[in-house]
């Protein structure tokens, strides 16, 4: 029972994040007025290591510097040395990214955030993400913290090469409408001018053996509205093949085809996908189930006129978890900064 109790806290720490600290490079003094020294983290920037070293004066941040000899010169070098200077002036590494050096200042901000848990503050003092909470028996975590260790502990995140990442909450439907918490996985999330692209990866039919499963990845871009109201946003391209460009094969189909009620992948692309295209989160949070759709609402517009939600409707497990993948992708879209401005 002891042992299990370890392994969950030690699943726990690695999974949140939680450690232990460290000293500094230059040491550290736990003066009365706060720690004193200099701190040093190193994240991937986009040609090496970037490594940010941020000095504290009895518990104030009064300097930063940075070094990242593979960074573009004139663009990444320009970064790190603009970023640092804002935080020297700041006393917070809360500064604005570098316009045209995107994955640089990602890792500028990312290399700040392990200095200060280097350094033993409290990040959220000097704007940075909070560590990761301890709580009686041993580390603590959840989705949230899940997935800033994902895109804090390798490569990934938002700003870099291979782009962030998430684990997000689905409420997945089966044929007879028994409701089961599952997770989909964001793959892949890019922020266009006016809207994100994204691939989610999700369960839908669960009604055939196990070992013909297959997951479902749809290819969706979802809209940044003036209003920067999630409700608002709105759902601007769905595909379970091609991307909007038709350059790349972006999503796969995973459920049966036909399905057991004989509508075949071509007539959901046809007469269902479509349907959702320029909806917006205001709408799609009040459909649960396809039969939420109105009947006049779905045959409405150019081309429509003579589909009926009965053609699909026998197939109830892939409209319904349509649906529920693009309330839960919507969920995390909100999560965006561009929302919380």
């Amino acid at each position: 029972m002891i042992k299990k109790k370890m392994m969950t806290c030690l699943l726990a720490a690695l999974l949140a994040g939680c450690s232990a600290g460290g000293s500094g490079a230059g040491g550290q003094s736990a003066s009365s007025g706060g720690v004193s020294g200099e701190f040093s983290g190193t994240a991937k920037g986009n040609g090496g290591d970037v490594t940010i070293t941020l000095t504290f004066q009895d518990g104030k941040l009064t300097g930063a510097a940075g070094v990242g000899e593979k960074e573009t010169e004139g663009l990444g070098d320009k970064a790190i040395e603009t970023m640092t200077q804002a935080m020297t002036e700041k006393g917070s590494i809360d500064v604005d990214a570098v316009s045209g050096a995107t994955i640089t200042s990602t890792a500028v901000k990312k290399a700040a955030q392990k200095a200060l848990e280097e350094a033993g503050v409290d990040p959220e003092q000097f704007g940075g993400k909070a560590a990761a909470a301890a709580g009686e028996g041993g580390c603590v975590f959840d989705v949230n913290s899940v997935n800033e260790w994902l895109n804090n502990s390798a490569d990934l995140g938002e700003g870099t090469m291979g782009n962030a990442v998430a684990v997000i909450p689905i409420n997945h439907v089966n044929g007879p409408r028994e409701e089961t918490l599952f997770y989909a996985f964001v793959n892949f999330k890019y922020k266009a001018r006016n809207y994100i692209k994204y691939q989610v990866t999700y369960l839908s039919c669960t009604c055939r053996s196990a070992d013909v499963n297959y997951w479902m990845t749809a290819y969706v871009e979802l809209t940044l509205p003036k209003s920067k109201d999630i409700n608002d946003a709105e759902v601007r391209f769905l595909s379970f093949d091609r991307d909007s460009q038709d350059h790349y094969t972006a999503g796969f189909w995973g459920d049966s085809n036909p399905t057991p009620a004989g509508a075949t992948y071509e007539m959901f692309k046809e007469e269902y996908i479509p349907y959702f295209i320029d909806k917006n989160y205001g709408y799609i949070q009040t459909l649960s189930f396809v039969e939420d759709i109105d009947a006049a609402e779905y045959a409405s517009g150019e081309g429509r006129e003579g589909y009926t939600l009965d053609t699909l409707s026998g197939s109830s497990v892939s409209t319904n978890n349509i649906i529920r993948m693009l309330n839960a992708l919507f969920k995390y879209h909100a999560e965006d900064a561009y929302f919380q401005s």
